[in-house]
C-alpha cells in the first residue's frame, strides 16, 4: 500500500512519553489532515517509526509519510520533513498615526511597532529578532531577518523624525549576536 501524505504537529503522549500526532480523513476530499488531540472529529493517532524517534520536535510542523498500522487503528510515521514558509517583510508607515514592519509567514505574523507594542517583544528591535532566530519555519531566515533589519532602521528614522522617541537599540549590529 502506498504511503499517505499530511501535515502534521507531534506532542508528548502524556501515558508513554512518546511523540504522537493525530490525523482525520476529510469527508469530502478523503485526505488525511493533522488535528489536534482535542479535535470534535474522529481522528486516528500517527506514532513514530523506530528510525525517526530522537530526531523529531514537538510542536514544529512536519509533512509526513504515513503507513497504516497491521493491527491497529492509526498510522505509522515512515518520513518527515520539517515544514518551511516562505516569509514577506512589509512596511507600514502613516506620519503621525502608525508605524509597523510586518514578517508574515504561514500563519504567523510578527510584527515591530515602536509606538503601539503591546509587550517588548513587538515594541524593540531586539525583541523581534529574537523571536525571528528562533523560528525554524522561515525559508531562508537569514535574508528574511536582513531584510526586517533594513525596514526596521528606515521606519525607525521616520519615526524619529516625525516627532517620536525609539527607545529601545539603536544599532541592529549590537542585536546580531
Amino acid at each position: 500500500m502506498t504511503p499517505e501524505k499530511s501535515q502534521i504537529k507531534f506532542a508528548k503522549s502524556e501515558r508513554s512519553g512518546e511523540l504522537i500526532g493525530f490525523v482525520s480523513r476529510h469527508s469530502k476530499t478523503h485526505q488525511l489532515k493533522g488535528v489536534r488531540e482535542d479535535s470534535r472529529f474522529g481522528k486516528q493517532i500517527c506514532v513514530l517509526s523506530e528510525d525517526l524517534k530522537g530526531s523529531i520536535e514537538p510542536n514544529v510542523l512536519y509533512a509526513v509519510e504515513l503507513k497504516p498500522m497491521h493491527k491497529a487503528k492509526g498510522y505509522v510515521v515512515v518520513a518527515a520533513t520539517p515544514v518551511q514558509f516562505s516569509a514577506t517583510v512589509e512596511t507600514v508607515i502613516v506620519p503621525k498615526s502608525r508605524y509597523k514592519v510586518t514578517v508574515t509567514f504561514g500563519n504567523k505574523t510578527i510584527f515591530f511597532d515602536p509606538k503601539e507594542g503591546k509587550s517588548a517583544m513587538s515594541r524593540t528591535l531586539e525583541g523581534v529578532l529574537s523571536v525571528l532566530k528562533g523560528r525554524r519555519d522561515i525559508k531562508n531566515p537569514e535574508s528574511v531577518i536582513a531584510d526586517f533589519i533594513a525596514r526596521a532602521e528606515e521606519m525607525i528614522r521616520r519615526f524619529e523624525q516625525d516627532g517620536y522617541t525609539y527607545t529601545g537599540k539603536r544599532h541592529a549590529e549590537e542585536c546580531r549576536s
